[in-house]
């Protein structure tokens, strides 16, 4: 069956405001059906109202999905949404010059992303010419059209929940908040408090069935032996408010011990002839003995707590697979690093604020968390062990597991003195 071609008349779409307004004229080509009772468009742009110049922008295939060609810029691209509801209209304007029968008339509703929308005049079958109703995205949601944009993403929705029908006030719950990232700024060689982001997102999830932390604090083992100590007793004198003269008084105490200490005097003769030999361990050979290394365990820094959490999300409706999908996109493009426009360097990603609550309130017997970076987020679209999925194609089940880990290290000042809550 040959298929017949149509193009609609010419629109105007307007993007933007104020001085950033502008108006851009499209016109969509339909193509069907063909051997497999669908049709296809393309959408033309042209110069002006009367179709000077005209170019095509982009196509759109049998289920109304916009593939977007070379010509068509990235102003066009961040407005897809606008360009997609005129070239729907555009769609269904032809339907008399294509449609023939209420089959053709299902195809090209599809094609114009209507699919649902009853073809019977209400008098015919609607078994034999009324489409099966498909369920709708009805919270705006996922197109499977996305494209890459040249300007990082910097907001997400901040109502996220899961469930969605989880009581935020009665249930214990976790919130995580993206946050724009603010780097250090350093003053007169002090490094000041991070000026904290503002939300771009946020989640409500549950609280994780598995929740712990881990405060720890670097110590390790150090040691000095008796030579060492006495170098550094001389130099710091001499660098202390008697300067030489201290130096020398600690110079000659040790001297003096090295002589009243026989063993002092055995290290030494074996230190200088090691020296001048090259060989090595000569007091532990002739005498059985080292020096002490006086070793005793030391405070090397704080360390950086990690915190990892995960859910299983099982969507009970539709509403709930979208935000489901949601959740885990945000988690993914938010944690991604940012491109600048030139492509030559690469900023740093944002970051999370993890609070756990009683209702709204902070929660008092889980512990505080500092700001996070999220070092990892995996997500299993088959956590039972096989494919599954509803009739919009949402998984039955999605496992996503988040990797957390905070910017900076927890002091003793950080809690305070009040008995508040568990702390950090």
């Amino acid at each position: 069956m040959a298929g017949k071609t149509a193009t609609s008349k010419i629109a105007p779409v307007v993007i933007g405001s104020g001085r950033g307004k502008s108006t851009t004229y499209i016109s969509t080509k339909v193509t069907g059906p063909d051997n497999r009772g669908n049709f296809n468009s393309e959408i033309i742009q042209s110069d002006n109202a009367s179709g000077g110049g005209q170019k095509t922008i982009g196509s759109r295939d049998s289920d109304g999905n916009i593939t977007w060609g070379n010509n068509a810029s990235n102003k066009i691209r961040l407005n897809e949404s606008k360009f997609k509801k005129a070239s729907n209209n555009q769609i269904s304007s032809l339907a008399n010059q294509l449609a023939t029968s209420a089959k053709d008339k299902q195809a090209l509703n599809a094609a114009a992303g209507k699919a649902n929308q009853d073809n019977t005049n209400g008098n015919t079958d609607s078994s034999q010419s009324k489409p099966t109703p498909k369920p709708t995205d009805k919270t705006g949601g996922l197109s499977g059209s996305g494209t890459a944009s040249p300007v990082p993403r910097n907001s997400y929705d901040k109502g996220l929940c899961y469930p969605t029908a989880m009581r935020r006030s009665l249930q214990d719950n976790l919130k995580i908040d993206v946050i724009k990232f603010n780097p250090k700024k350093i003053d007169k060689g002090v490094s000041l408090n991070r000026v904290k982001g503002e939300a771009i997102g946020t989640v409500i999830l549950p609280i994780p069935s598995a929740v712990q932390d881990g405060n720890k604090t670097d110590w390790g083992s150090g040691s000095m032996n008796p030579v060492q100590m006495a170098a550094a007793n001389i130099t710091k004198s001499a660098l202390g408010e008697n300067g030489g003269e201290a130096a020398m008084a600690e110079l000659h105490g040790s001297i003096g011990e090295a002589q009243r200490d026989g063993m002092t005097k055995k290290a030494l003769e074996s230190f200088f002839t090691e020296q001048l030999t090259g060989t090595t361990d000569l007091l532990s050979r002739t005498e059985g003995a080292v020096l002490n290394p006086n070793m005793e365990l030391l405070f090397k820094g704080p360390a950086l707590r990690a915190f990892s959490f995960s859910w299983k999300m099982s969507p009970r409706d539709q509403k709930e697979s979208i935000v489901i999908a949601k959740i885990i996109r945000m988690f993914k493009q938010s944690m991604a690093p940012q491109k600048t426009s030139s492509g030559n360097f690469l900023k740093a990603p944002s970051i999370y604020q993890l609070t756990f609550q009683n209702g709204a309130a902070p929660h008092k017997f889980l512990p505080k968390i500092k700001e996070c970076a999220l070092n990892d987020c995996t997500v299993n679209y088959t956590p039972d062990g096989g494919y599954m999925t509803y009739d919009n194609s949402a998984m039955v089940s999605v496992e996503m597991s988040l990797s957390f880990q905070e910017m900076e290290p927890i002091y003793n000042n950080d809690m305070g003195h009040d008995w508040d809550s568990i702390g950090y």
